[in-house]
């Protein structure tokens, strides 16, 4: 959202975002320059403010992102005769996204997996779009590409020697990264349990999780190493805010997770010219071209490691996915495109609600 925002003001909108006080997206908006007012977001009081907000401002249109905000966005619109547009994240059954009337709602869908979700379960098709998220990780890329560079020729030594000297690892390790929560859902496990026929065959292979853990998960992840013999193989970097810089020294990325609706780590991932291993999970078949930009797998550790010792074994090919990785980046999924492509939305809702 917040680099929506950005990108919505850089094409010469307005934009005022509404979001919880005291939160850290707060900070972040007002770091990027972006108009923000914190409100709380509990109960029917937000509704009548975010609506008398929407007059006051002359607001057009009323983008939500989560449920909540959907529902006060809801009738906040419909109290201000403003149209409302909701981004669904994540594959819900929510009343919000199947029975709210629908005389001034629209819908944005991740991908085209949870658009035809979204319509089986009774929404008109008329009203929902597909749009992809975009990642701001290209706008480095630009510059790359006016060097006449290649994404890699961009990743410098010093770069990957920096975090391995960080991990308290050799020069010459080889990184397999996981980038997100670390728990089951994102697949965690599954790469865990895949480690020991990596290890076997490629020494220096080693496997690291950035994302936030809960102290038992890492814990149960430890001992699951543990059991295989492989737990000097585990590194785990907790939450960072230098992801980009990560990605860059990583060998391969894997999204193992077991199902996604999107999936922006892989995006940011092909954006910083890595191909990525991932499941063949809801709308990820849609980013990844399989052996072209990456590598889709069934969802079990014998297809997981196999693929990663295929991408290990030939690191001309790896190269050569993670250049295609990021044209199709470039192409489909950058951060201004999917700005203009969520313009273009606002620009039909508000002609059909024209008289």
């Amino acid at each position: 959202m917040v680099v929506l925002s950005e990108w919505l003001q850089k094409l010469g909108h307005n934009v005022l975002v509404v979001c919880p006080p005291g939160e850290w997206l707060h900070e972040q908006l007002r770091a990027a320059g972006i108009a923000s007012v914190e409100m709380p977001l509990h109960g029917v009081k937000p509704i009548f403010q975010l609506s008398h907000l929407a007059r006051e401002k002359r607001i057009d249109i009323i983008h939500t992102h989560l449920t909540r905000a959907t529902y006060i966005g809801y009738f906040a619109g419909f109290l201000a005769r403003v149209p409302v547009i909701s981004t669904v994240h994540v594959l819900t059954r929510d009343f919000a996204y199947r029975y709210l009337p629908k005389h001034n709602h629209w819908l944005v869908a991740v991908s085209e997996y949870l658009r035809q979700a979204i319509i089986a379960r009774g929404y008109p098709s008329s009203r929902v779009q597909t749009i992809y998220n975009g990642t701001d990780f290209l706008e480095e890329e630009i510059t790359c590409k006016d060097m006449n560079l290649s994404p890699h020729d961009m990743v410098t030594p010093a770069v990957s020697l920096c975090l391995r000297a960080e991990l308290g690892l050799p020069a010459d390790a080889e990184l397999i990264g996981q980038f997100g929560r670390v728990d089951s859902f994102k697949g965690a496990p599954l790469l865990v349990r895949s480690i020991k026929s990596v290890v076997e065959k490629r020494k220096r292979a080693f496997f690291v999780f950035v994302g936030y853990a809960e102290p038992g998960i890492q814990q149960a992840l430890w001992e699951l190493a543990a059991q295989e013999g492989v737990e000097d193989r585990l590194r785990f970097m907790g939450v960072r805010d230098d992801v980009h810089r990560l990605m860059e020294a990583m060998d391969i990325i894997t999204a193992p997770s077991l199902t996604e609706t999107f999936g922006m780590v892989i995006i940011e991932a092909m954006a910083s010219g890595k191909p990525v291993i991932a499941t063949r999970a809801g709308g990820i078949p849609e980013i990844i071209e399989d052996h072209h930009t990456g590598l889709l797998v069934d969802r079990d550790p014998k297809s997981l490691s196999e693929a990663i010792l295929f991408l290990l074994e030939n690191s001309s090919l790896r190269k050569e996915m993670g250049n295609a990785a990021i044209i199709r980046a470039r192409e489909h999924f950058t951060a201004q495109l999917m700005a203009q492509n969520i313009l273009n939305y606002y620009q039909g809702v508000l002609d059909h609600c024209r008289p």
